[in-house]
């Protein structure tokens, strides 16, 4: 059977019939179908360690509480990255990014997600500790291919994602390090700028031979440039020589911002990529930031990753940042200071 469900194809939030905006992001909202169809998509298993120990130690009532919270936390995460939970699975949870909305970064928003996840439990875990005296940790496992995605069953027995994948990355998860966070061959493959351990093979349920992985270490912040091979640029000459023309003035002192518009796919970031390259060739400074689909409610984001980049620390911590750049300008405005 299909149905349809009114979603928000910026966010995937669903939302109630007959929306005309999304009442997350304010985006205009689609109508999704629901019916079974193939998805290339990144599966994040989450499962809580010896969570068998836990129960015995803080007893029924006091495991839901700790497993409702998680739960809370995790699908925050998992929403705030464009993901959907899949099921809770009583101690852990599935996560599919790419469905139903699909994400042309699915398997990079899965790895914030995934690390997002461990320092939600790591602040759960600091409470229960001091509560229970327990240890809370989970292990996380990525897996990225094609899945089948829709509904199941002939009731409303909901939308989920089937297939060897799915597996795949459940199996992953289970010999994850506690606290740690396992990547596929096929997700790390995916993720440009990764902060990755050394490759390994992993023994792993009902694989004849072990699966190559790999150990998330972070996220660099060159998971926002996708590298690519650069073919020579066609046409556009009008638009190059504008674009140049102001680029000359701005040297002279006169500065200048280009607005580029365009449907997608149409080459507005390769455009942009040969201005830089001529910028840079001429000796021209050059500094990049990218807006970010999941980081939409974060104001400033983009701005702030810019500044980050024109002052030189963007890969410090945000204290660290704010010592460095607040010694530069030693007699700056304090009220200045706090805004930069």
């Amino acid at each position: 059977m299909t149905t349809a469900t009114v979603v928000c194809g910026s966010c995937g939030t669903e939302l109630p019939p007959n929306s005309k905006f999304c009442n997350e992001c304010g985006a205009p909202v689609t109508q999704v179908s629901r019916s079974a169809e193939y998805k290339q998509v990144t599966v994040l298993f989450a499962d809580v360690v010896r969570s068998m120990d836990i129960a015995s130690a803080v007893g029924p009532e006091r495991l839901r509480e700790i497993m409702a919270d998680l739960a809370d936390r995790c699908a925050a995460v998992v929403q705030r990255y464009g993901g959907t939970v899949d099921k809770f699975t009583g101690d852990g949870i599935m996560a599919v990014f790419g469905a139903p909305v699909a994400l042309e970064d699915h398997a990079t928003r899965a790895c914030l997600a995934a690390l997002g996840i461990q320092e939600e439990t790591a602040r759960l875990a600091a409470e229960a500790k001091a509560r229970d005296g327990v240890d809370l940790q989970l292990r996380v496992g990525l897996n990225s291919g094609q899945v089948i995605a829709g509904e199941i069953g002939s009731g409303a027995l909901g939308y989920t994602a089937v297939g060897e994948q799915v597996g795949i990355a459940q199996r992953i998860e289970s010999v994850a390090p506690p606290g740690g966070v396992i990547l596929s061959e096929s997700t790390a493959r995916l993720v440009a700028g990764a902060v990755l351990g050394e490759p390994e093979l992993l023994r792993v349920k009902g694989a004849e031979e072990p699966v190559p992985a790999r150990r998330l270490l972070g996220m660099g912040e060159r998971h926002r440039v996708a590298s690519r091979a650069e073919s020579h640029l066609v046409g556009r000459r009008w638009e190059m020589a504008a674009v140049e023309g102001l680029l000359e003035r701005a040297t002279d002192g006169d500065g200048a911002v280009v607005e580029v518009r365009g449907s997608p796919g149409i080459g507005k970031s390769r455009l942009v990529r040969e201005v830089t390259a001529i910028a840079a060739a001429r000796g021209v400074e050059v500094f990049t930031a990218f807006c970010e689909s999941h980081a939409s409610d974060v104001p400033f984001y983009a701005v702030s990753r810019l500044l980050r980049a024109a002052t030189g620390v963007g890969d410090l911590d945000a204290s660290v940042a704010r010592t460095q750049v607040r010694a530069r300008v030693p007699d700056g405005d304090p009220e200045d200071l706090v805004l930069f």
